[in-house]
């Protein structure tokens, strides 16, 4: 079964671009533009992995990172947020994320963070 993925960010371009591309290399992709309306979504699915922006409408991208490891212990958090300072990035790993991607990104940066985790992928 291929891995589901989760993307939470309050640009609808950013979450149309990186989900489409995500489902190019053969994953299952879903969006969610705030940190409650990604609540929801991890309350009805499990997700694999999950992109994960900051800056919300409704609060910080961190807050959700509990509900993901609640609902699905084995996630992966992948941050990506045009915030990229050294407190943000050991913020992100304390509170449990794996990787953290600054934007603006491209797809080799993504790429290279599904390696880093060991996700296959198929392009």
């Amino acid at each position: 079964m291929k891995e589901q993925i989760l993307v939470v960010d309050d640009e609808v371009e950013i979450c149309l671009l990186l989900s489409g591309m995500l489902r190019k290399m053969g994953f299952g992709a879903e969006y969610a533009h705030s940190v409650s309306e990604g609540i929801e979504k991890i309350g009805k699915r499990e997700y694999d992995i999950v992109f994960l922006d900051l800056n919300l409408p409704d609060g910080l991208g961190f807050h959700l990172i509990p509900k993901v490891k609640t609902a699905n212990p084995n996630s992966k958090v992948i941050i990506i947020s045009a915030y990229d300072g050294s407190v943000e990035r050991q913020r992100a790993v304390s509170e449990g994320a794996h990787f953290f991607i600054p934007k603006p990104f491209n797809k080799k940066m993504i790429v290279n963070a599904l390696e880093e985790l060991h996700i296959p992928h198929s392009s």
